[in-house]
């Protein structure tokens, strides 16, 4: 590939310096998107199991989950747009945006009928009872405004409107949620779930509309005739088919712990697992901010030839997003059983499930965008082949698991599930391209885990809650200094000073 020439001196680090800048500043607008949106689901959870008992968070998380699987089934269109979109002219982009949502109706459409053809074989397969039946037929019907949402989304954040893409991503779909569980619960006082996924279905298609209305506000993109651009159509469509193929295999290795969760677990035991994802997710504060902004980034500087600045930016985007959560991670590890006695005290038990997925999700912080990396890097096929061996080693390693362990047997298989991903693309990152997360700074923060969560506990359990917190505070303090003396490089600093000033 033939591109611009690599920068070099002090240019070639004032470059560095402003793109680290650039990720953290509109990495900012992400992670306050993310925030706001574990806010919302964690209020959704609350209003659940407070008002409708543990077991039905535990049947509805059948469906949220299921919903989460669908958008996973489109992602690979999302991909599509964000590595053709930026370098397409407006015509074809309009000929993109047709396409590309046409994609996401046929994948509703194909969903939508397999859900109500089988829905009888998902009530006997899963922890669902046959009262559920109707709401199956609902749930299936009303994916396609969250589809569309996703839809919106992508094409924002190909275009690098990173305020209105994590906006209809992080805070639509939590929100109608929500609403549709306040309805229930407060309005309604009643147990059904038939008609809370009614208040979220009408929640969702609302929303929806509001997205096309920023779309067409913000862009001035309508949909275009796609005879006009058959060539990014073509590509489009050749990308997206490897990427489409991606998406699958990683939902099968990412997302095949929620189907082995309504399989084998119970209504309350599968409503502790996936109360834990939503809390430990938040170890992903970091991670998630910068994954809104770089795929367009590092499309760019891959196109231009600048692989060092790439493998500089991802290094650094890694070794923030490692020393920003490490404090989550010890705090969520320490807290544990009384997060979770916050929802529901039946959900105490699960607390070594909750360390467990905290876990799996740092692990994957560490790690850095190595899997956006490989797709933005014109190693799609090569991706393709990885998750196919993912996938293979994962799915029956989680089943197993959970037949002899239980809920803290699919714990492990999340966690092992991730490690075994982000190892292996990291591997055919690294062979294709020469690129790595890794930094001893990191080495250094991965120390400190053990030491700050050994010392929370014995301290809850010696002298209560209250002494344990305050030396919480205090020590975050220490590790904020910490971490700006011995943790953070100096164009790290630099780049956050500048974003704060």
């Amino acid at each position: 590939m033939q591109g611009v020439p690599l920068m070099t001196g002090s240019s070639d680090a004032a470059n560095d310096d402003g793109l680290l800048t650039e990720v953290i500043e509109k990495s900012s607008i992400g992670i306050v998107a993310f925030v706001a949106e574990r806010v919302l689901l964690a209020g959704f959870a609350y209003v659940v199991t407070t008002g409708l008992g543990a077991a039905a968070y535990g049947f509805l998380s059948v469906f949220v989950r299921g919903e989460t699987i669908s958008r996973n089934l489109v992602a690979g269109l999302g991909d599509g747009y964000s590595r053709t979109l930026p370098r397409a002219s407006t015509s074809a982009q309009q000929t993109l945006l047709t396409v590309g949502t046409g994609g996401f109706v046929v994948v509703w459409v194909i969903v939508a009928i397999l859900l109500v053809a089988f829905r009888g074989e998902i009530l006997r397969a899963t922890l669902l009872r046959p009262r559920h039946e109707l709401v199956i037929i609902l749930f299936a019907l009303g994916l396609l405004p969250f589809l569309l949402l996703r839809n919106f989304r992508d094409v924002f954040r190909a275009l690098r409107l990173i305020k209105l893409a994590v906006l209809v991503s992080r805070v639509f779909k939590p929100l109608a949620l929500l609403v549709g569980a306040v309805v229930v619960v407060l309005l309604v006082k009643g147990e059904s779930l038939l008609i809370l996924w009614v208040s979220v279905a009408v929640g969702a298609v609302i929303l929806t509309i509001s997205s096309l209305s920023l779309l067409l506000s913000y862009t001035k993109l309508t949909f275009g005739a796609i005879r006009s651009n058959r060539p990014a159509v073509l590509d489009f469509l050749e990308y997206t088919a490897d990427t489409t193929g991606v998406a699958i295999l990683e939902l099968v290795q990412r997302r095949a712990v929620f189907i082995v969760m309504v399989v084998y677990l119970s209504p309350i035991a599968a409503g502790a697992f996936s109360l834990s994802v939503v809390v430990a997710r938040v170890v992903r504060w970091p991670l998630s901010g910068v994954n809104g902004i770089l795929p367009p980034i590092a499309a760019r500087l891959y196109d231009d030839g600048q692989k060092e600045t790439l493998q500089c930016l991802y290094q650094q985007t890694s070794r923030l997003a490692t020393v920003a959560t490490t404090p989550v991670l010890i705090i969520g590890s320490a807290y544990a059983p009384d997060i979770l006695a916050i929802f529901n005290e039946a959900y105490i038990d699960q607390a070594i499930v909750l360390r467990t997925v905290l876990i799996a999700q740092y692990i994957a912080t560490v790690f850095g965008s190595v899997g956006l990396l490989l797709l933005m890097t014109d190693n799609e096929r090569a991706s393709l082949v990885t998750q196919i061996f993912n996938a293979s080693v994962a799915l029956p390693l989680i089943v197993f698991l959970t037949i002899r362990i239980g809920p803290f047997g699919l714990g492990i298989g999340y966690l092992l599930s991730l490690v075994i991903n982000n190892i292996t693309e990291l591997c055919v990152l690294y062979i294709r391209d020469g690129f790595t997360p890794f930094s001893s700074e990191q080495a250094y923060t991965v120390l400190l885990i053990p030491l700050g969560t050994v010392l929370l506990v014995v301290l809850k359990n010696t002298f209560g809650m209250p002494v344990s917190l305050l030396m919480a505070v205090l020590g975050l303090g220490l590790y904020t200094w910490l971490g700006q003396r011995f943790l953070l490089r100096r164009t790290d600093r630099v780049a956050i000073q500048a974003w704060l000033s």
